[in-house]
């Protein structure tokens, strides 16, 4: 059941190298033998990438989860903005998606993650690891870091309009629609095993939330939900515009920038 919240695409709309960025196509072979496409986009000013170890040692990488629709060629100018900003990324395709093998479900495509992980930690033993998730792609991310975030080291947590839990989200779609309150009582039936608000009181490390109040898909009183769940140091701060568009922001990008540079929120004020 949990395939329905996934809605891959394989065509490709742009890469990296359409907005100047040097990348590098990366395929990881999953612990049940999937392999999954991601996109490295290093470091790098005016597409000339940094080279120097005294440039990178204490440089955050940050592992990018996108949302449930399209893949990593729609979603990718999320954060194309980090490596001029001194921040690798790796944009993972969740299986099912883009240039990725199999079809994706919970909770088989946290193998995905783990594959990504394990990539991003070998390339980048010493450098903090952050992870990033937008919609779908943070739900994912809660429930990667709260099993995964000793094991590899995880520094910080980047949420942009996370849902409280499935059936919550399904809920809601539900009832964007008259017809949709006939298939409510079905919403019984869908696991909450990977519920975010269940899973958030185990995170550990630092954690920025940010949600618009004028979010049309996810209602922003689910990223609250989230929110208040989450016992690690954390911080909060109001998106704007619909459904992740907040690093269309310039402030939202600086914020996000020095959250996950510091790995926390000592350098600005959350609520």
């Amino acid at each position: 059941m949990t395939s329905l919240y996934f809605y891959p695409q394989t065509l490709w709309i742009q890469t990296p190298e359409d907005v100047g960025l040097e990348y590098e196509d990366v395929y990881l072979t999953t612990a049940d033998n999937i392999k999954v496409h991601a996109w490295w986009i290093p470091a790098q000013q005016d597409g000339v990438l940094e080279h120097s170890e005294e440039q990178q040692a204490d440089a955050p990488v940050v592992l990018y989860l996108h949302g449930n629709g399209e893949n990593i060629s729609s979603h990718f100018r999320s954060v194309a903005w980090l490596p001029a900003r001194g921040v690798g990324v790796l944009a993972l395709d969740y299986r099912g998606y883009g240039a990725s093998e199999g079809r994706a479900m919970m909770p088989a495509v946290m193998m995905d993650i783990e594959a990504a992980a394990i990539w991003l930690k070998k390339k980048a033993p010493e450098q903090p690891l952050v992870v990033l998730g937008q919609s779908m792609g943070a739900a994912l991310a809660v429930n990667f870091v709260t099993a995964a975030q000793q094991a590899y080291s995880i520094k910080a947590l980047v949420l942009d309009a996370p849902f409280s839990g499935f059936p919550a989200v399904a809920r809601s779609a539900l009832a964007h629609s008259w017809i949709g309150y006939l298939f409510w009582p079905g919403t019984l039936f869908i696991p909450s095993t990977w519920d975010p608000v269940r899973l958030a009181p185990s995170i550990e490390v630092p954690v920025l939330v940010f949600h618009s109040p004028t979010d049309d898909v996810i209602p922003y009183d689910q990223g609250k939900e989230v929110y208040a769940a989450i016992r690690s140091p954390s911080c909060w701060i109001d998106s704007v515009g619909p459904h992740i568009q907040t690093f269309a922001y310039p402030d939202l990008k600086e914020a996000a920038y020095r959250f996950i540079e510091a790995q926390g929120c000592s350098s600005f004020t959350g609520d």
